[in-house]
């Protein structure tokens, strides 16, 4: 942990933006279609990519002939695998802990392909059509090896999914804190349950997309990607192809979203630069959604066995889980395999509850499917599910409500330690219960519900309750036991004219970052919001980034902005001191002014003074420094935790098994709010995409390991048709470790959403005796769950 970076660095200043629900500043140029996407660059001279992908799922290649695609009129080269490999052996892809074994994904499958979509060849043309009718030319034979479509039959290593794993085992590990074996031998009961979150794709509006350009006289390679992560694409550029990384620019141009999926090195973004090379001229590749949803990473796919021990007045006294994740063929560099059962094993145990005694175990194995990634919310939704699905399965055991069970086993002090020696400084767990249950009117709904029953129709109210490590940070990984290192800064820039320009080290996609960042900055210096330009990440700007991952954006941008901005305000101080013969302890920057503290006649605007330090020595103080820019770094000294939950209201319909939500009432505390219409909004796209993944979505593989949704069709997204209205309330715990006191919030709508869907739906089928634990609940699903328990009962 860096104490030099911690939040006594923080200038404390009068907060008129921070709370507000300032529009939008990114909104008007995107509503108005002036957006700039990676498809709308065209540069030059440039030349498209199409890829050969497998049709099958795993196979020895035997032969590959590329002389029909040569033949074509306009295209300019072919690689396969042994091309490919002679400027790559491929991408490792490993996690920094005991019991990973690593993977190495060729940029071209050359011998082996372990999943269908993976590319075995690159066709580039002087047009996107002639580059994908010649690939079809691409004439190749394979040998089928066995498929191993099945986590488990992958465990039990019915067939190896890839010769790099002969066991089949990407990540294992476990531990063990307190007395767990006591805490199960001593309970009242036992409550456990097997829950499944089924393969999703992020299904991002814009899907992935390259363009790479090198100048061979100055050696300087640009690269346009929708990454969240381009400084370390831009790192990787280097360590894998040997382009002088000082000649490198990464630049993100407008996202159409992200959700972690672009958060991974990619094949295609390692290709592209070193064809562009080969061809010496610009190429650009950008996939359709049947390419995304083959090759883009996914999501989820994990078994998560969990049981709670309950002693006789029903608290918890001892958690034993097991996540079993379906890891896809390779490890996909960084984030490896781990994504899924690590975090869900490891982050997500306790949650909420005072739970002495905690053992967690957790494996990933490949599969014959596209590798798994990261995606908003990574293993703490299927942890979460768990936990809070078998939570009221807890509380139906014990005869309490969900939020009499919840609030009899919610920490309520702070500071808390948990089993597993994690420090949680602040939070509002019981609120965060009790607020819902408000909202709610519990007593109310419970009347509500069986007048519905005694109509045949059936309504049900699912709760979900959760804790998330907020703004992913160096501390936060010492505090799992991980060795990552986080480094984020920030350039603030006073302008002659009183103006600001920020520009930090993430990229945006649609969070509304250029917003809130200029919220940070405007308080800071005393200015007004709309006074502030903001620029995201490229990797040659002034600020660097570790990615847009983790709910990073208003805790570390923001604390960065906040130092670096602190800086030119103590300039400004010094001159406003100066000029109006005052101590600089007395000078207060607010709405635009520089004012003398108690004597508000004695001010001058913060334009003039800017101007002054450009254009008047006079106005400098002795030994006075004129630079107002200021390039600084923000780390927390302490990992922080958001809290927040959802309560969910659906009804279902026996006949059909379909499920209409109802109303969404959620919780949310991410400390000080910085904005509360970006809050919301991030609220409300969470908790649909959650959802999605409840309900509606679902990458489904046959037994040959053929994708059975390639398009929309196949693949069901939430539409606006079933998102339900919403409420929600804020509760604020400022964190002492941020700047402002705010914490991250981006993932949480998803974090916590699939489990109160699954326990709304499970709540609605009470009268029927039966409980579901797989997603997607799908009309099929529920249906045969409510007739096949109207036939049993007979019996």
């Amino acid at each position: 942990m860096n104490e030099s970076l911690e939040h006594s660095e923080v200038p404390k200043v009068a907060a008129r933006s921070i709370g507000t629900r300032v529009l939008r500043s990114e909104d008007p140029r995107l509503l108005s279609g002036r957006g700039q996407f990676l498809a709308d660059v065209t540069l030059p001279g440039e030349l498209h990519a199409a890829f050969v992908r497998s049709p099958v799922a795993h196979a020895r290649i035997t032969r590959i002939d590329v002389s029909g695609a040569l033949d074509v009129a306009g295209v300019v080269l072919v690689w396969t695998g042994a091309e490919a490999a002679e400027q790559c052996e491929g991408l490792v892809g490993e996690f920094a802990v005991p019991g990973c074994n690593p993977t190495t994904m060729p940029l071209l499958a050359r011998d082996e392909v372990c999943y269908v979509g993976e590319p075995v060849a690159v066709v580039v043309a002087d047009s996107r059509y002639t580059a994908e009718d010649a690939a079809e030319r691409v004439a190749w034979d394979f040998e089928e090896l066995p498929v191993v479509v099945n986590a488990d039959d992958s465990a039990a290593v019915t067939a190896v999914a890839n010769t790099q794993l002969p066991d089949n085992v990407g990540l294992t590990g476990d531990a063990s804190y307190g007395d767990v074996a006591g805490a199960f031998d001593a309970a009242d009961q036992v409550v456990q349950g097997r829950f499944y979150t089924c393969r999703v794709s992020a299904a991002p509006m814009e899907t992935r997309g390259v363009i790479a350009s090198y100048e061979w006289a100055s050696r300087q390679l640009k690269v346009w990607t929708g990454t969240q992560m381009p400084h370390y694409l831009r790192y990787c550029l280097t360590a894998y192809l040997g382009f002088a990384e000082q000649g490198i620019e990464v630049i993100t141009p407008d996202t159409g979203g992200g959700f972690g999926q672009k958060a991974h090195v990619y094949v295609e973004e390692m290709l592209l630069p070193l064809l562009a090379r080969a061809a010496d001229r610009p190429v650009k590749w950008v996939e359709d959604r049947r390419e995304n949803l083959m090759a883009g990473t996914h999501a989820h796919e994990q078994f998560v066995d969990i049981s709670y021990a309950l002693d006789t007045t029903g608290r918890i006294t001892g958690v034993r889980t097991h996540a079993l994740g379906d890891g896809g063929a390779y490890h996909a560099p960084p984030w490896s395999m781990a994504v899924e059962p690590w975090c869900a094993a490891v982050v997500t145990p306790s949650g909420m509850y005072d739970v002495p005694a905690v053992e967690y175990s957790y494996t990933a194995v490949a599969t014959n499917k596209t590798p798994v990634g990261a995606y908003r919310g990574v293993g703490y939704m299927a942890g979460t599910l768990a936990r809070e699905c078998l939570a009221d399965d807890a509380a139906r055991a014990v005869g309490m409500s969900p939020f009499e069970f919840r609030r009899h086993n919610v920490v309520r002090d702070f500071p808390w330690t948990n089993a597993q020696g994690i420090v949680y400084d602040e939070g509002s767990w019981l609120a965060t219960i009790d607020t819902l249950e408000e909202m709610v009117d519990y007593p109310a709904f419970l009347e509500r519900q069986a007048k519905a029953r005694a109509e045949g129709r059936y309504l049900g109210l699912g709760l979900s309750c959760f804790v998330e490590s907020s703004g992913e940070s160096t501390a936060m990984s010492q505090e799992h036991g991980l060795g990552d290192v986080y480094h984020d800064t920030a350039t603030v820039r006073l302008d002659p004219n009183g103006t600001a320009t920020v520009t930090i080290g993430l990229t945006a996609q649609g969070q509304g970052l250029a917003t809130t960042m200029a919220q940070m900055a405007a308080d800071a210096l005393g200015i007004k919001v709309e006074e502030v330009v903001v620029h995201t990440a490229t990797s040659t700007s002034h600020a660097y980034g570790s990615g847009t991952v983790g709910s990073r954006g208003a805790v570390i941008a923001g604390g960065a902005v906040a130092r670096a901005a602190g800086v030119v305000r103590e300039k400004v101080r010094a001159v406003a001191a100066h000029l109006l013969e005052a101590a600089p302890e007395d000078i207060e920057l607010v709405d635009g002014q520089a004012s003398v503290v108690g004597v508000p006649d004695k001010m001058m605007t913060i334009a003039e003074i800017a101007t002054s330090i450009y254009f008047d020595m006079s106005a400098w103080p002795e030994g006075f420094d004129p630079t107002l820019e200021a390039t600084l770094a923000y780390d927390t000294s302490r990992p922080m935790f958001s809290n927040g939950g959802h309560a969910i209201v659906v009804e279902i319909d026996p006949d059909t098994g379909l499920v209409r939500f109802e109303k969404v009432f959620s919780v949310e505390d991410c400390g000080i709010v910085i904005n509360p219409n970006i809050v919301e909004g991030q609220i409300r796209g969470g908790v649909v995409q959650g959802i999605g993944a409840a309900v509606f979505e679902e990458l489904a593989y046959d037994e040959s390991g053929q994708l059975l949704a390639t398009t929309f069709l196949d693949y069901g997204l939430p539409t606006m048709d079933v998102a339900p209205p919403f409420e929600i309330h804020h509760l604020e715990s400022p964190s002492s470790h941020s700047a402002s006191g705010v914490k991250g919030m981006g993932e949480s709508g998803l974090i916590a959403s699939p489990a109160a869907v699954l326990n709304a739906v499970n709540d609605a089928l009470g009268p029927f005796g039966v409980v579901l634990r797989d997603l997607p609940l799908t009309p099929e699903k529920i249906h045969n769950a409510i007739h096949g328990a109207k036939q049993e009962k007979p019996a």
